[in-house]
């Protein structure tokens, strides 16, 4: 027993970490990149697909993502979400060179509208092209008197709510 238990675990200065099974590995692997996917799947799938057996892939689901359980199961899949994100970082310079590397694809392909396109997105990212949209919210505060009143009889005629008080000496 004890050589089995010295077999999954690995002494440090600091603590005492598990090594990982090879099934908690692939268990990880897929549960990253299920969490970047548009499809997901349940954690019970991808302990199937991970290699537990169905009748336990239910219980090796909830162990594998439960830090209090499997801790260095947990912290796996943490280190993978962060590599993941690293290597996938949108920077200026990496989107300036795909956009670069498409619209040459396009162009030997005689693409020449997706190429162009290609040239028009890169120009905008290095600051080219100057979008300007103007929107215009005005509040009831921005409005004067004469304004307001204008509007309110807008409304009041639409809806026919307004009746004229012959009394009102106003327009």
């Amino acid at each position: 027993m004890f050589k089995m238990w010295k077999m999954y675990m690995r002494k440090t200065k600091e603590k005492e970490i598990k090594v990982l099974t090879d099934l908690e590995k692939k268990f990880a692997e897929l549960f990253v990149e299920n969490f970047f996917s548009q499809d997901t799947k349940t954690n019970t799938e991808l302990a199937k697909l991970a290699g537990y057996a169905p009748e336990s892939a239910y219980q090796r689901g909830y162990e594998n993502t439960t830090y209090k359980i499997k801790p260095h199961v947990v912290q796996r899949i943490e280190e993978l979400k962060e590599d993941f994100r690293i290597r996938n970082q949108i920077t200026p310079d990496k989107h300036m060179a795909r956009l670069n590397q498409l619209g040459r694809k396009a162009e030997t392909k005689d693409m020449f509208g997706v190429a162009v396109n290609a040239e028009v997105y890169r120009g905008k990212m290095a600051g080219y092209y100057v979008e300007k949209k103007l929107i215009a919210n005005q509040t009831i505060d921005d409005l004067s008197e004469e304004q307001l009143e204008e509007k309110l009889k807008k409304i009041g005629e639409q809806y026919d709510l307004l009746e004229r008080n012959p009394n009102d000496k106003r327009k």
